[in-house]
């Protein structure tokens, strides 16, 4: 008697299933940054200052806005084997490149500037998110002027929250202690503090002393 021919799979399965690997994506992007390490399917050269690093304008394009409109539109630059960046320094493109192609990037204070002026002109959003945490990880009543500078420089806005969370806290003792420091806050800044709900270090005598101390020069936004 002949055998019963077996059973195919659509008789045994009964669902449809979504099946994802954990590690496909990560290995992947460690591949091609391994590439563009070995100089290997590298399709454009970057220039800055005076070196030069091999990439794939796809994954450039996957992490910035700047690159896709390079390389999709019809600019001079989407057919071009080498394009040469202005406003960015060599520094601060290998740590976009590191970033752009493992999510990561090593944060230190000599870096910083060149970092975000990369992050900056290459619209790397999530690069200056990172940039932005870092920041306010280093805030302190040492620095938080010159944070707040680069924060309305490169428009970052919750490390501009962050400074002026800050001096909320810290106004009264900085006008204790450190009250020429105090008069130099910028207007703009300085107002920001004064309106917040939580300031209750100042007594109203008090808050109008910094405010009608404060120079003319400095109250212009």
């Amino acid at each position: 008697m002949p055998s019963e021919p077996p059973p195919s799979s659509q008789d045994m399965l009964t669902g449809q299933r979504l099946c994802q690997s954990k590690s496909h994506q990560d290995s992947v992007l460690s591949a091609l940054n391994q590439q563009r390490k070995d100089g290997l399917l590298c399709d454009v050269t970057l220039v800055a200052g005076e070196q030069k690093f091999h990439a794939h304008k796809a994954v450039l394009a996957a992490c910035s806005d700047y690159f896709r409109a390079m390389f999709s539109l019809c600019m001079v630059e989407s057919e071009a084997d080498e394009v040469t960046l202005q406003g960015v320094t060599s520094v601060g493109l290998k740590h976009a490149l590191d970033f752009a192609y493992t999510g990561q990037i090593m944060l230190e204070p000599g870096v910083i500037q060149d970092v975000l002026s990369a992050g900056s002109h290459l619209q790397l959003l999530e690069l200056l998110s990172l940039c932005s945490h870092y920041l306010i990880q280093e805030l302190n009543s040492l620095n938080y002027l010159d944070l707040y500078r680069l924060a309305d420089l490169f428009h970052l806005p919750a490390l501009e929250e962050a400074v002026v969370s800050f001096l909320v806290d810290h106004l009264s003792e900085l006008q204790r202690n450190r009250q020429e420091e105090v008069l130099l806050l910028p207007y703009r800044l300085l107002r920001e503090v004064l309106k917040s709900d939580r300031l209750t270090s100042l007594g109203e005598e008090e808050i109008w002393q910094v405010v009608s101390q404060t120079p003319l020069s400095t109250r212009i936004d």
